[in-house]
């Protein structure tokens, strides 16, 4: 397995996974409709190996296994040392240490960047997304109760800190 900086090529790959999680989770941000490579694809640019917002694949044999992100917390300069990061694996790779190796390779780049925090927002329930995020030195800020709602359901999420 080899981690590296996305390419343009791992794009279809990405939005697959994405659609995966939005049909089969509660993990992206409540969507409910899968998206289209075009959708993604301005969001896809936004990251950039020379800054703070970075997106990371994990290939093996050509193949996606997973990706992971940072990106802006909020668009407001008050939050420029903060960056929200995500993983998300294939479904046939998880538990393989995909996710690991990711996050490994994305906060050791980070660390040239200066950044104060990361955070996460974990839809629950998602007991293995929390402790995956503890095994990484994510500490629990809080838990907001019902406040997003999903194919007629209310969902909560917990917000996750780790200093950096």
């Amino acid at each position: 397995m080899n981690v590296r900086h996305v390419i343009e090529d791992n794009f279809s790959e990405i939005t697959e996974i994405l659609n995966h999680y939005i049909l089969h989770s509660d993990a992206r941000y409540f969507e409910s409709v899968p998206v289209s490579l075009s959708d993604r694809k301005s969001w896809l640019y936004t990251f950039n190996q020379q800054t703070p917002y970075q997106m990371l694949v994990a290939v093996s044999n050509g193949e996606v296994l997973g990706f992971c992100c940072s990106q802006k917390y909020r668009p407001e300069p008050a939050y420029n040392k903060t960056v929200e990061v995500s993983v998300y694996i294939s479904p046939k790779s998880t538990s393989a240490g995909v996710g690991t190796s990711l996050y490994d390779t994305l906060f050791k780049s980070l660390e040239s960047f200066d950044l104060h925090r990361a955070v996460a927002g974990i839809a629950l329930p998602n007991v293995a997304s929390l402790a995956f995020h503890h095994k990484f030195g994510f500490t629990e800020v809080g838990t907001f109760d019902e406040y997003g709602v999903k194919d007629g359901r209310f969902i909560s999420a917990t917000w996750l800190q780790k200093k950096l």
